[in-house]
């Protein structure tokens, strides 16, 4: 059965192609379409035959919290300003004095961390518990080639899977390009209304601060003020994708790789500032809250969101929460979620109140929202052969015109989309306006997430 979601640009049915049948979600591009795509197997590393080069598991035990990302201006954003109490920093302390062979292992991560500090970050999936005796175990690796952080995963989180969905969890593939020197754009741009926003240095995606349309009772809802996802703010959509709707530092570091339950490790002190603990599709790294306001950072101060709740967050989240900003508080982030460091560099931070992660993108995104269907819930548009298959019940919810059996563009597989003749026809949440694509007969939707400031 395929879903039917509302995606940042078009609408259009993209998913996986699995041994069990079709999975669709919606992606950024016009038309529904599905991608036959299946799962890679559970001992091998992942890989995607479209990026180039071999990828590097990540196997290094030092590799961990790691340095921040290349800054918008090219230059190594050293790590707030390279202050004490970086996680890459007190790793390399602590190699000090250590035997030739410790010495050596330093040497080669440093090499790794100065040539491609993204890389660096990911975490050590070799010792992870994994989800459970039945799952794969995580695979991840990394690697900075011709300007791009390329990442492959096969989705698995290194934790107890807990079931917060009905939905099974199932090993992805996932294949992701970022740039290694991301820059601030003239003007901000809203993150996916569903799907993909960036990934973790666990090599999990993470969506927006919203569900999708289903169930009604909770429709396009925050999920973390809802209750829906686990422990470290996760759960899987309907295609068996594990993803994040926020960021725990203590579900992100290389200790809690090798906790079955890291949800119940503590919480970071803000002795230290925080590590990297993912990345957005525009290329800027996420941190936790924990930062510094100047160089010297002789204390590290928690950061915190200026979206204050307005509203009943149970169903239309964006809605329900207004964003402020506030000069005179160095501690209150962007709209974005995030601020410019010491030494001149971008970065978002992973704060405890919405959006959690992102508000929207200060730079330029590639690839946000395609790739993955979308959300926690289990309904949506069905797979067909003719439209006599696409009568009522059958049909995408808000299907105003009635649907049909359309054709999958490069796939052998049709589905039931919504048809329409005018803009009147198509389906749109409250307060936004469906476009009818009268050639194709299948509506398009505007963007819509966090709305830019």
């Amino acid at each position: 059965m395929c879903r039917y979601r509302v995606h940042h640009g078009r609408w259009r049915m993209d998913g996986t192609m699995r041994k069990i049948g079709l999975v669709c979600g919606f992606g950024l591009v016009g038309l529904w379409a599905c991608t036959a795509q299946a799962p890679p197997p559970a001992t091998s590393a992942a890989t995607d035959s479209s990026v180039g080069g071999d990828l590097t598991p990540v196997g290094d035990g030092a590799l961990g919290g790691g340095g921040d990302a290349t800054s918008a201006d090219g230059t190594s954003a050293g790590k707030d300003a390279a202050t004490p109490g970086d996680s890459a920093a007190a790793s390399d302390a602590a190699s000090g004095g250590d035997t030739a062979a410790g010495k050596d292992t330093a040497s080669a991560t440093d090499a790794v961390a100065a040539s491609c500090p993204q890389a660096a970050a990911l975490l050590d999936m070799t010792t992870a518990v994994g989800a459970g005796d039945t799952y794969a175990k995580p695979q991840l690796a990394g690697k900075c080639e011709n300007g791009q952080f390329v990442v492959t995963s096969n989705g698995m989180p290194s934790y107890q899977f807990v079931p917060m969905t009905p939905n099974a969890l199932k090993p992805q593939a996932h294949a992701w390009k970022i740039t290694t020197s991301p820059v601030a754009a003239a003007q901000t741009t809203a993150i996916p209304e569903l799907g993909l926003v960036g990934f973790s240095v666990a090599g999990l995606p993470f969506y927006g601060p919203n569900e999708g349309g289903q169930p009604t009772a909770e429709a396009y809802g925050d999920p973390i003020y809802n209750g829906i996802t686990d422990g470290c703010n996760g759960h899987t959509a309907q295609n068996g994708d594990y993803h994040n709707h926020a960021l725990q530092t203590k579900c992100l570091t290389q200790a809690a790789v090798s906790t079955k339950t890291p949800w119940t490790l503590a919480a970071e002190d803000g002795s230290k500032p925080s590590p990297i603990v993912g990345f957005a599709l525009d290329g800027f790294a996420i941190y936790g809250p924990w930062g510094c306001t100047d160089a010297a950072c002789a204390k590290p101060v928690k950061f915190h969101s200026g979206y204050k709740k307005t509203g009943d967050p149970k169903t239309y989240a964006w809605k329900a929460y207004t964003y402020t900003a506030n000069a005179a508080d160095a501690t209150v982030l962007d709209a974005c979620n995030g601020r410019v460091g010491p030494d001149g560099s971008y970065r978002y931070h992973a704060t405890e109140g919405f959006p959690y992660i992102l508000g929207c993108y200060k730079g330029s995104a590639t690839g946000a929202g395609a790739g993955n269907p979308v959300g926690g819930g289990t309904t949506g548009p069905q797979s067909c052969t003719a439209d006599a298959d696409c009568i009522g019940a059958k049909c995408p919810q808000g299907s105003k015109a009635g649907c049909k059996c359309a054709q999958v563009p490069d796939q052998t597989s049709k589905v039931c989309v919504p048809q329409c003749k005018a803009n009147a026809d198509c389906p749109a949440p409250p307060g936004q306006a469906g476009k009818c694509m009268t050639a194709q007969g299948i509506c398009e939707k505007p963007a819509g997430g966090g709305p830019p400031p």
